[in-house]
């Protein structure tokens, strides 16, 4: 296991980056749009329930190419002055798995508190085209393990409406596989599932889809909605096989608001 100070490095760099962000940035232009909504969610990753979450925005942009960008459970902020090249710390929020979820076997097995990530990424976009690639690591003692996203998309004007379309697949550590999707003699012994080991490899893959309406220049609404499949030892764990669902959606409604 990770000692709680070697897991701290990645939240002091996320905050040292952050702090040295060069003055320009605050003093240049910037445009500024907020949103607030609702989304149904998987009950955990990979059950088969749903339940609502709120869904916030941020995206604060300056006319140098740096941006702050908070949708969801993450936070990118891109530290180069360009419109097209972006590199920067991220933060990403996980919500915890216990007693609360609606099914029985999986609510019995043991507490998986929620956790903050920490990472950094790097991406382009280019001309409507967009790609990234994002590596974040635990902060805390819950999964001490990794994930490494890779995604892309393209954004469009039709029907009056912007969109953008996308996918995205991400790697996972043992140690997140083992936290998720691994069921030990404990867990087997409380819940009655079979027991099983998780390993390392491609978790996950999906697209997603979002449109924008603009009401007028400040008043929009947004819709979303992203489809996921659970791959490998995810996709074959108890806790998704026999008891949830490979299948993962979500589906989100929010007000958006221009300064």
């Amino acid at each position: 296991m990770k000692s709680t100070k070697f897991k701290t490095i990645p939240l002091l760099l996320v905050a040292l980056i952050c702090l040295s962000l060069p003055a320009t940035l605050w003093a240049g232009e910037v445009d500024i749009t907020v949103g607030a909504g609702v989304a149904a969610v998987p009950d955990y990753e990979g059950s088969e329930d749903y339940t609502a979450a709120p869904l916030l925005m941020l995206n604060a942009k300056w006319e140098q190419g740096y941006y702050a960008k908070f949708m969801g459970n993450r936070l990118r902020v891109n530290v180069i002055p360009s419109n097209t090249w972006s590199v920067g710390p991220v933060l990403q929020f996980r919500g915890k798995r216990n007693d609360d979820v609606s099914n029985n076997k999986v609510a019995d097995m043991k507490k998986i508190d929620s956790t903050v990530e920490a990472g950094a990424f790097g991406g382009f976009n280019f001309e409507g085209w967009d790609a990234s690639l994002q590596w974040v690591t635990d902060t805390s003692d819950e999964h001490d393990g990794d994930l490494t996203t890779f995604d892309a998309g393209y954004a469009f004007d039709a029907a009056g409406l912007k969109n953008r379309v996308g996918m995205s697949m991400t790697y996972a550590s043992k140690d997140y596989m083992d936290t998720y999707f691994s069921v030990d003699r404990k867990d087997a012994d409380r819940s009655g599932l079979d027991r099983y080991s998780a390993d390392s490899g491609l978790k996950d893959i999906g697209i997603n889809l979002s449109s924008n309406y603009a009401f007028n220049e400040s008043w929009g609404l947004t819709g979303l909605i992203k489809y996921s499949a659970l791959l490998n030892d995810a996709k074959d764990s108890p806790v998704v096989d026999d008891e949830g669902n490979s299948n993962q959606f979500t589906l989100g409604l929010m007000a958006t608001y221009k300064f």
